[in-house]
């Protein structure tokens, strides 16, 4: 090796593996990709891993607020208790959200709890350290209002539909949300999950998935669902369609769980 080639070689210490976490980081969220280069370098060695069995929590509610967690694999539900001691799922993040942040904290305490689903890892920082990280990158606290904003609009959707929708039209509004762009539904929830997620029962799921598929609205599909006539979903989630879990038709539906 010449002198020249040594000098010009990649370094295969520290700095080099910081380098590619930073582009790992990158690649995986939206949020840690407007960082620029010197502040993943400041924020890199603040990073700890983490993993988590599935059902174990990552905080509660009422909790003070000590650490931010960024998923690399698996999926956590954010979630509240009711008085009447229902759970209430807010929402299922997964690899590349960004979980324990301002959307769940209100006067330094946890206003929702967070439990993994499944085997999943993190990486976490300190409140403090990424309340300063934010102060200090204009990018990141423009992209993290955008993030609290999208949650905000998804909070409001879901309660509006909690005191305005039958459960049917809840049901068909929340597979709607979650199609990608062939069609396919990939909730990764069980029936008592996506239950708690729409306010309603495991067994009234089971019967309106049910009835959903003999009407030709959706199909099992895999992990999840197809939607097969998108139109007649709608107009059930519109209100437009009344669908009664009361008597559902046809086979029953596939199951909804995901390995994540």
């Amino acid at each position: 090796m010449t002198a020249s080639t040594s000098k010009n070689a990649v370094p295969r210490g520290k700095e080099a593996l910081q380098r590619s976490i930073a582009w790992y980081l990158r690649q995986l969220s939206r949020v840690m990709s407007v960082l620029s280069d010197d502040e993943l370098d400041r924020l890199i060695p603040l990073l700890t891993e983490r993993t988590f069995k599935p059902r174990e929590a990552l905080f509660a509610a009422g909790e003070p607020a000590e650490r931010v967690y960024l998923l690399l694999r698996g999926r956590v539900k954010i979630f509240q208790v009711a008085e009447n001691g229902k759970e209430i799922i807010l929402d299922v993040v997964g690899k590349g959200d960004v979980v324990g942040d301002m959307a769940v904290v209100a006067d330094g305490e946890r206003t929702a709890s967070a439990q993994a689903i499944d085997d999943t890892v993190a990486v976490s920082i300190t409140w403090e350290d990424f309340a300063h990280l934010v102060q200090q990158s204009p990018r990141l606290a423009v992209a993290m209002m955008e993030l609290m904003a999208h949650r905000l609009a998804g909070a409001q959707r879901a309660f509006l539909n909690l005191v305005s929708k039958p459960v049917s039209a809840r049901l068909a509004d929340t597979l709607l949300s979650r199609q990608d762009e062939r069609g396919f539904v990939h909730l990764g929830l069980t029936h008592q999950e996506l239950a708690q997620t729409i306010g309603t029962s495991r067994e009234t799921v089971t019967a309106l998935l049910s009835r959903f598929v003999a009407l030709g609205a959706v199909v099992p599909s895999g992990i999840g669902y197809r939607i097969t006539d998108e139109d007649l979903l709608d107009d059930i989630a519109n209100g437009e369609v009344p669908v009664s879990p009361r008597h559902p038709v046809g086979a029953e539906p596939g199951p909804v769980v995901s390995g994540g």
